[in-house]
């Protein structure tokens, strides 16, 4: 669990994000890359926890072979992360689905798109990663197929600067459903079995209660199994996704894997780990294309121990 912050902090951010918001929305575009990714490049060279857990996980996964190679890609990380800040304040300005385009798996893409160029009536459960800008790919998915869109959220560590960026988000056919609420479930479900998609952030570490053991980048893991006892219950198709970023213009791709349809052996325990890990292998491809818009500060694997390595250094 995660300690709650002082009000006291929790007023400092909020101000602290106020004033880069409001200096934001009013300057153009790349304008607000340059400063935003100025002021991330500071906080990168002042180091600090979430950099040194950044290098960690990188050499832990293998994706980095030492720490000059971690210290690189990690200074990638909040390159892409200070963009995601800059393109949530801009979100209202910027947006248009036309600046996403369909890529990945090719079977994936046939079956999504129609022939007439549209996109596939079927609906999906989308089974996504805090990667690119993961903030508008529920948003886009919806508009390009004419469905609605339902995404389960985890609740800020910041109330207030959460309740700024919820509003962002919102739009006419995307709701959103607190995950500790006890209706959560219920209300996937529901969504599901009206054709609406839902959409799932599943990359970072569950709880005991939550998870199943999967493997991620060679490491174990726990990993939600929310989609996969969805796809059970209803049959709705899992789509692994990943939203990249193409460039600093607000394009970005809607990346998708092989799509995840799996027959009920009748061991219902054994079903939910095999589509689990189906789902992690999935966006571990996806994600390993180009590993520095990925949030590798997060916590996922099961056999590091942060605090430990962070008193260490």
């Amino acid at each position: 669990m995660r300690k709650p912050k002082s009000r006291l902090l929790i007023y400092l951010e909020y101000f602290g994000f106020l004033l880069v918001y409001h200096l934001v929305r009013r300057m153009p575009f790349r304008w607000g890359i340059r400063l935003s990714s100025f002021l991330c490049r500071v906080l990168f060279l002042l180091g600090g926890k979430h950099r040194q857990w950044t290098e960690s996980h990188l050499k832990h996964a293998g994706v980095a072979a030492n720490d000059a190679e971690a210290r690189g890609i990690a200074a990638r990380c909040y390159q892409e992360f200070s963009k995601l800040l800059v393109e949530i304040i801009k979100m209202d300005q910027m947006y248009d689905p036309a600046r996403v385009t369909l890529t990945g798996d090719p079977e994936t893409v046939r079956r999504v798109l129609d022939p007439n160029g549209g996109i596939s009536e079927t609906n999906f459960i989308i089974a996504t990663a805090h990667y690119g800008n993961w903030e508008i790919a529920a948003r886009t998915y919806a508009d390009m197929s004419g469905r609605g869109m339902l995404s389960i959220m985890r609740p800020f560590s910041n109330p207030l600067i959460g309740k700024m960026i919820v509003n962002l988000r919102r739009a006419s056919n995307h709701e959103l459903v607190d995950r500790s609420s006890s209706s959560a479930v219920r209300s996937l479900l529901r969504a599901l079995r009206e054709g609406r998609h839902v959409s799932i952030l599943v990359d970072q570490h569950a709880a005991h209660n939550e998870g199943v053991d999967t493997i991620f980048f060679g490491q174990p893991c726990k990993t939600h199994k929310t989609p996969a006892m969805l796809h059970l219950k209803t049959g709705v198709p899992i789509m692994p996704e990943i939203t990249r970023r193409v460039d600093d213009d607000f394009h970005f791709e809607f990346n998708v894997g092989p799509i995840i349809e799996y027959k009920p052996t009748g061991d219902k325990d054994h079903d939910i780990q095999e589509i689990c890990q189906r789902i992690t292998t999935e966006l571990e491809k996806l994600i390993a294309q180009k590993p520095e818009q990925w949030l590798w500060a997060h916590r996922r694997w099961t056999n590091i121990n942060r605090d430990h390595h962070h008193k260490r250094r």
